[in-house]
């Protein structure tokens, strides 16, 4: 996302995104890479945004997926995040009354209604509660590898992973939902755009890549007039589940969003749930 982010800088600024020279106004042209040097710093000061999002995985074993939902985040002081997927469909079946998924002091709390038509949950506890760490200590799972999984969807991160990208290049002028953007595409290796990351990041993107199976990808970024993204889409033909198309489209960027852990009296612990579930 970073790419097409960064090169939203020429649109702005009237600069064109294909070489060195300079135009009839004495305005210097930068290239691509080093646009997406601009925005990826412009998006590193943000701290918070929201989104409407989509993803479908095609060709697995199991059957086609797809749901679509929306997202607030935040990545300061902490990283917390608040999805609602309002619509989950895998091998032809929906999933009744979708997911909500909240990240928030190191805890994350799920709704699924489907899990209540199980047994096991009480009507007037919808939320489970998984505290990260205490995953990590009893089932060895790395819960910084979880945090970073879940940066996967931080535009932050992927500006500086886009700037990976060495073929990226405007395609024209779109609009998107009503505002005038500078659609740009290209490709990047996983490799590479992991090498971009802050050092202390990188081990944890590479065991999570090493298990999805992807060794590249392909994005699609609509950037408005201040240097932002709008749309995003990526897409991996290389997964361990088949292939992946995703789309975001982001808005209020900077602008402060609310997450917090639901009521006490509304939440299950996993543990609890999982020793009244049903074992046959």
């Amino acid at each position: 996302m970073a790419a097409g982010l960064t090169l939203g800088a020429t649109g702005c600024m009237g600069l064109p995104s294909e070489d060195g020279a300079r135009d009839a106004g004495n305005a210097i042209k930068l290239t691509a890479a080093q646009v997406l040097g601009k925005v990826s710093e412009k998006t590193g000061q943000t701290d918070a945004f929201q989104a409407d999002l989509s993803m479908k995985m095609t060709g697995s074993s199991e059957g086609n997926m797809s749901m679509s939902g929306s997202m607030q985040y935040r990545t300061k002081p902490d990283v917390a995040y608040r999805m609602n997927i309002s619509d989950i469909t895998a091998a032809g079946q929906s999933m009744p009354g979708g997911m909500e998924q909240i990240l928030v002091d190191k805890t994350m709390y799920m709704k699924m209604p489907m899990l209540q038509q199980l047994g096991g949950m009480p009507a007037s506890k919808p939320w489970i509660r998984i505290s990260l760490e205490e995953l990590e200590k009893e089932s060895g799972v790395n819960f910084d590898q979880l945090l970073e999984q879940s940066r996967q969807m931080d535009p932050i991160v992927n500006t500086k992973m886009l700037t990976a990208s060495k073929d990226v290049r405007e395609v024209g002028k779109e609009t998107v939902d009503g505002v005038q953007t500078t659609h740009y595409s290209g490709t990047y290796r996983m490799q590479d755009a992991i090498a971009q990351l802050p050092a202390d990041q990188q081990q944890a993107y590479r065991e999570a890549i090493a298990e999805s199976g992807m060794e590249s990808m392909k994005f699609d970024l609509w950037v408005d007039d201040q240097q932002l993204p709008r749309q995003m889409t990526m897409k991996s033909d290389q997964t361990a589940a088949g292939a992946m198309t995703m789309t975001m489209k982001f808005k209020d960027f900077g602008k402060a969003v609310q997450i917090t852990a639901p009521p006490a009296g509304q939440v299950t612990d996993l543990k609890d749930m999982m020793g009244r579930m049903p074992t046959s």
